[in-house]
This record gives C-alpha cells, structure tokens and sequence, in this order.
C-alpha cells in the first residue's frame, strides 16, 4: 500500500516537532531542510495540520510551529484525515452506488471486502499516535548507535 507524499511529510513533521528534545518552535524552512520536503509543498502541509488543530504558529524571531494537540492523542488517523481526507467506503445500499454493485454482485462483493479492509485500517491507524511512534524512534535509535559503537 502507498500513501500520498502529503500524508508521509505531515507524519514526518509531526515525528519531527514532537520527537526531537528542543522543545522550541521550529521554522518551517528548517524542517524542510532537516527533513528534504521540498519548502513550497511543506508550507501547503503547516497550513492543513495547523487548520486542522495540530499544529500552531508562533510568531516573531524565534517563532515557528509547534504542536497544538498532546502527541498522545494526536492519532495517525488525525492526520491522515487532514492530508487525504476521511476513509469512506463504498455502500451497495446508496443509490449511487448501486448501478455500479446492482449490475454485477461481484462488484457487490470487493465493495464490501474493501470497507472491511478500510475500517480495520482506520482501526490501526487510531490505535497508534505520534507519541507511541516517537517511542519507536528513540528505541530504533537507541539499537542503531549501539550497533555502531560495536
């Protein structure tokens, strides 16, 4: 499965503004070049997460983002609605669909395997938040500087 680049950057920015230890604000222009988005796009990215509630701007010369929300209950389907929009999935039962499934119950069939595929995905995503992503980080870092000083 691939996800929108929108949906990877968002994800990278928040892992960046809640994992990194400075608690400070950071420019966008610094996270674009931290992290390689390019900067027009990342703007467009700020803009939708702050909109969205999860991050905010702080203004002046050491201004920057920040996070708006507890990154333990920012959830990755937080985010993924922000940038992709919500998971909807198809109903035989919604007059538009229906010419589409009604003509072919085979079709009827896939539509209901992938709302089933669908609904445990956004299950998963909601379970995991940008903290407990965060832990993960910590702790793949904490195993690679331990393999290097090997």
């Amino acid at each position: 499965m691939k996800f929108s680049a929108k949906f990877e950057y968002a994800l990278l920015t928040l892992l960046h503004l809640n994992c990194e230890p400075d608690d400070s604000p950071v420019s966008g222009r610094a996270i674009s070049e931290e992290l390689g988005i390019p900067y027009r796009f990342l703007e467009q990215i700020l803009g939708d997460l702050k909109k969205g509630g999860l991050v905010r701007s702080v203004r002046g010369n050491q201004g920057g983002y920040k996070l708006n929300a507890d990154a333990e209950v920012i959830s990755i389907y937080d985010v993924y609605e922000i940038t992709d929009g919500k998971l909807v999935p198809w109903d035989c039962s919604v007059s538009e669909s229906q010419d589409r499934c009604g003509k072919n119950l085979n079709q009827c069939v896939i539509s209901q395997f992938y709302a089933d595929f669908k609904e445990t995905f956004r299950t998963l995503m909601k379970k995991h938040t940008l903290q407990s992503l965060c832990i993960r980080s910590a702790a793949m870092k904490r195993e690679a500087a331990a393999t290097s000083a090997k």
